[in-house]
């Protein structure tokens, strides 16, 4: 295999990392001129044929003639399977991915320095378990994929194979969905067997990820966020967490249950009856306002005035009950807002995730009535900075679930403006006052009733949708003529057939379908 090797500096938005010096590779041009097609350029043994059928393809959302290929996804052993990708360049000049291809990550929770210089940010999403898996890393802080790719540059008519290896899923999960940096999800991908496979992660040489020594694994907990006037439901797969608000269960400073309180505890009984766990637990939080020595005891007999109005609601028996008091110390959003402390005032009762009630008979498929539109506000999203265009517009693509209940939205921004659209700046909406990590569209809803959707996130706090801190500033930043397609991932219920979707600076698309 030819490489091309340049020298790059690229620099993120401010809450990304800083990458000084990253190794750009494209494949070596050939003498022929560019077709538009594939080249035909060996590919390194392990990998899949260049001329091999992909499983499914996608668009990169940074230029629509760039296409990725899902090529295969392979359990090489019990513990390790292994994604085989191709992007291929369509378009007439040469296509730079940044640092797209990279992890967002400066370092794991552990302290360990993750790889920059690889397609380290490529990952699988466990729908069954609601998990997060990331490359494997080597006992030298190496990830076992393609490497030296933080900002690799395609030539026109060219393509490139991705390797990476994964922790396995457990052996009774059949399907996946592939997350691939700023494409749309591959949902529902089977995972074959090849035992034994070998892969290719730099120029030459080849590995057998099953016999190759790791580092502990990198699995993440993948949260689906549902907001009700009450909190927020997090279902992280094994088990559900609800969020109730300290303001509605009590007053100021005070762990007396308010008569409010009881309507919303029956609920979260009610919950806790159709769970197939025998223990419940509640922990109590407060803001940072005040010092430990109230903070602490607080919601200390905050939790205990849940766990007895839950122990006379709950009709089952066998149940268990643990509470306990976290003061401050336990935040899930900023405490430098009003939104974000009110947030973080919480009674939080954890259980194995209920059984599914009867859902009734499922109607024929949503379809959609024509292209749903939504014009740009007369006023920006707070936090918005810049100049406001006044003629820009989006377009709803799609909303489809995947077989396990996951929806994929799709939709595309248009400037039809003479002043830049700064897109991340419209959509990122949750990064910093709720958890969100970084820049992306974790800000985009969807609403049913009076129940609102986020997008899933995973542990580290990283939305599954769009990112730009992982591209080069100006991919966001729509002038006069643009557009940009943008996706994000969802938990719905299945009975629901259709949603609304709330977008940051272009208001609400009524009666989207859900296919």
């Amino acid at each position: 295999m030819c490489w091309k090797v340049g020298l790059t500096a690229t620099l993120f938005r401010p809450t990304a990392v800083l990458v000084a010096a990253g190794v750009a590779l494209s494949a070596c041009a050939s003498d022929e001129k560019p077709s538009g097609k594939p080249s035909s350029s060996a590919v390194p043994s392990g990998s899949a044929p260049t001329n091999a059928t992909p499983l499914q393809s996608r668009v990169m959302m940074q230029n629509s003639k760039v296409r990725v290929d899902l090529m295969g996804l392979e359990r090489t052993s019990d513990k390790v399977v292994v994604a085989r990708l191709r992007v291929v360049n369509q378009d007439g000049g040469d296509f730079t991915f940044g640092s797209t291809l990279s992890s967002l990550q400066q370092a794991r929770a552990d302290g360990e320095k993750l790889d920059a210089n690889a397609v380290s940010a490529i990952s699988l999403f466990d729908p069954a378990n609601s998990r997060r898996h990331f490359p494997l890393m080597d006992g030298e802080n190496k990830c076992l994929c393609t490497r030296y790719l933080a900002a690799p540059q395609l030539q026109a008519g060219h393509s490139i194979e991705l390797t990476a290896a994964f922790p396995a899923p457990p052996a009774n999960v059949g399907k996946v969905t592939v997350l691939f940096p700023n494409a749309a999800p591959f949902t529902d991908v089977p995972v074959g067997n090849r035992p034994g496979a070998m892969m290719t992660v730099e120029k030459e040489q080849q590995i057998d990820p099953a016999n190759t020594p790791t580092k502990a694994p990198r699995v993440l907990p993948v949260a689906a966020l549902t907001e009700n006037a009450t909190g927020v439901e997090e279902d992280r797969g094994g088990d559900l967490r609800v969020r109730v608000s300290s303001d509605v269960l009590f007053a100021l400073n005070k762990a007396d249950l308010t008569p409010r309180a009881q309507d919303v505890l029956k609920e979260v009984a009610a919950k806790i009856d159709r769970s197939p766990g025998n223990t419940v637990t509640i922990d109590g939080h407060t803001d940072n306002s005040g010092n430990d020595g109230i903070n602490g005891p607080l919601s200390e007999r905050r939790a205990q005035s849940v766990q007895r109005a839950l122990q006379k609601l709950v009709t089952r028996a066998g149940v268990t009950y643990q509470s306990k008091g976290h003061g401050s110390s336990q935040p899930v959003a900023s405490n430098d807002t009003d939104r974000g402390r009110a947030l973080n005032r919480r009674v939080t009762v954890s259980f194995a995730r209920p059984r599914p009630a009867t859902a009734p008979p499922s109607g024929p498929a949503a379809s959609g009535t024509g292209k749903i539109v939504q014009r740009i506000q007369g006023t920006p999203p707070k936090g918005y900075t810049g100049d406001w265009p006044r003629n820009a517009r989006v377009e709803i693509g799609s909303l489809r679930r995947s077989s396990e209940g996951y929806a994929t939205l799709s939709w595309t921004v248009f400037n039809d403006d003479s002043k830049t659209l700064n897109v991340d700046r419209v959509f990122t909406g949750l990064s910093l006052s709720e958890g969100y990590f970084g820049f992306g569209v974790n800000g985009v809803s969807l609403e049913n009733g009076k129940l609102r959707y986020r997008v899933l996130r995973d542990e580290d706090s990283n939305g599954l949708g769009s990112s730009f801190t992982v591209m080069n500033p100006q991919v966001g930043e729509l002038t006069q003529g643009e557009s940009l397609t943008l996706t994000a991932m969802y938990k719905i219920p299945a009975e629901i057939s259709t949603v609304t979707v709330d977008l940051p600076g272009f208001g609400k698309a009524q009666n989207v379908p859900v296919q």
